[in-house]
Parts: C-alpha cells; structure tokens; sequence
C-alpha cells in the first residue's frame, strides 16, 4: 500500500509513456529491416538502371493508414504522418542507394537523359552575345572549359539555339542580379530550349554597385568543371506548383539526405501557349547524398524537371 501511494498520477503516466516510446522504437526497428529486404530485392533486379529508376514509383511502400485524428489536434498529426512517410520512402532509397553504388551500378550520370554527340567542331565553342559583362563571365568560364573558343551573336534566341543546333557546346546567360533578382524572361528562354546549367559565377559592375551571375548553360546536365576542388555544388529542379509532393515534404526528404536548401522561388513556365506555375528548387550538393534525393524525387516526383548540377566559380 505504501509502495502504491509514493507513485504519483504522473510517475504513471511518464511510466506508461515510457514503455510506449519502447514499443515504438522497437516497431521502427522492424520497420527499418522490412525497408532494407524491399531495398534489396529493388536492387538486385536485373532491369538496367535507367528502367530500375522509371519503375520505383511501382515499389512506394504502402501509406500508413492514420485512423480516427480528433479535430483539435488533425493539422499537427497529418503533418506528422507526412513526415513519417517520407521518411520511410527517403530511407529506401538511400538503403537501394547503398546496394546499387556498391556494386557499381548507380552514379549520378544515370539519372540523366543521354544527348546526341557533338561534333568535334562545336566542342569548347562558347556562344554569347557580346557586352563587357558576358566579356567578364566568359574570361572566368573559359578558363575551366577545355579549348574554350568564344561565338558571338546578335540575340539571345540564336545565343540558345546555336548550342541546340550542335553548333556550339555552351552558351551563357544572365540569371539575375542583386537589383532585381531572377531575371525571369532568361529563365523562359532556358524553359523554352530545354538548356542545362553547368556552371554560374557571379560579375560585379565596375564600380562595384551591382552583382549580375551569369549560367554556363549546354544541352546535357554536367558540372563545369568536374574537379573543381573549392567550387560550390548545386542541384536545381522545378516541380508544378499543383502537383506533389508538398513543398515540405521535398525539404523534410533533401534534409534527410544530407543537402542543404539554397533557396526556393515560384514562377510561370511556358511550354507553347500552355502556362504552368512551378516552384523551382535549389540545394547545396556538395556533401549530402544527392544520389539518395534522386532516387526519392525519382519515386515520389517523377515528373520533376532538373534546371542544372552545376559548379559556382568564386
């Protein structure tokens, strides 16, 4: 009777509580090891990569069914729920990450479309059109791109279909500026001839009053220059505005995978006389597991659009 009295209502409840989180652990460890059997069975298919990767929308676990939420507390246990569920599907795919990468079999390369091959001639071919600012982005790209050869036009539509036509390897274009920005008509432009980033580097006015970053931009998603040693890494990409997954859950699951969020802007993509409001994302990619995001976006957002892995030239 005395033992039973020094417990107080909250020694119980704490105590329950306790036992709770214990059974909890236990059921996510379980969890955990059913996602690594799913992984390896993904991962030991004989598919070849690119339609392993189009097939992992096929393999999503199954939602975690979320009963009776009572009304007070519905907005805080959804969004606990949608945290719970990317985490499982971010913890897949690092675990099919992990299988994959260590036999050999994933790099960053696969999640890419292949381009047609360029004609000798037009490698190192750098096309822009002609001010004392592009002069200054030129001279810095120039000096990372193999037999770099500058390519002068009158417009920026010949600037983009020069590199689409195969005639010249890169081109470069204002992304924005610290007056006003994103410059949102050059973004159209890359929409509309479907133009990778590679590499971006930032000139300033002469008298240092305003900062213009210019894109490398080419056909083919790559970073220019591959080894750079202190060159920041990013990963841009776009998502419609309407679709899914939710803004937070793309975050929540970058997080997870180590990348660092750069910055997030809405705007209009144009694709002929069709208007789309979409998000465009940007991480920092040096040291998380981009390999792991791509999978999850490649699982959860396939209709996602890469903008550019690219370098930034300091």
């Amino acid at each position: 009777m005395e033992e039973f009295l020094a417990y107080s209502p909250e020694d119980i409840i704490a105590a329950n509580l306790n036992e709770t989180d214990g059974r909890i652990n236990r059921l996510c460890e379980q969890e955990t090891a059913h996602l690594r059997e799913l992984a390896a069975e993904i991962a030991s298919d004989t598919l070849q990569i690119s339609e392993l990767i189009a097939s992992l929308p096929d393999h999503r676990p199954p939602a975690s069914p979320w009963g009776e939420i009572p009304e007070e507390t519905r907005p805080m246990i959804e969004q606990l729920c949608r945290m719970r569920e990317v985490w499982k599907h971010v913890c897949l795919c690092t675990e099919i990450d992990r299988q994959l990468n260590g036999r050999g079999r994933l790099s960053i390369s696969d999640f890419w479309e292949e381009t047609d091959e360029l004609e000798h001639t037009a490698r190192g071919r750098i096309v822009y059109q002609r001010n004392s600012y592009a002069d200054g982005a030129y001279l810095r790209f120039a000096a990372s791109v193999s037999d770099a050869r500058a390519v002068y036009t009158h417009n920026f539509e010949t600037v983009c279909e020069e590199v689409v036509r195969g005639n010249c390897e890169y081109c470069i274009l204002p992304l924005e500026n610290s007056a006003e920005g994103p410059l949102n008509s050059f973004a159209r432009l890359i929409d509309r001839y479907g133009l990778k980033i590679s590499a971006t580097c930032d000139v300033p006015t002469t008298d240092g009053s305003r900062i213009t970053r210019f894109a490398l931009l080419c056909r083919s998603l790559s970073a220019v220059p591959e080894d750079a040693p202190h060159a920041r890494r990013f990963f841009d990409f776009t998502l419609p505005v309407d679709g899914s997954p939710r803004q937070e859950s793309v975050l929540y699951a970058a997080t997870a995978c180590g990348l660092v969020c750069n910055r997030i802007d809405s705007r209009v993509h144009r694709d002929g006389g069709v208007t789309q409001p979409v998000t465009q994302f940007s991480f920092f990619a040096d040291h998380g597991n981009l390999r792991a995001f791509l999978l999850y976006l490649s699982m959860e957002a396939p209709h996602y659009t890469p903008v550019g892995y690219y370098a930034h030239l300091a």
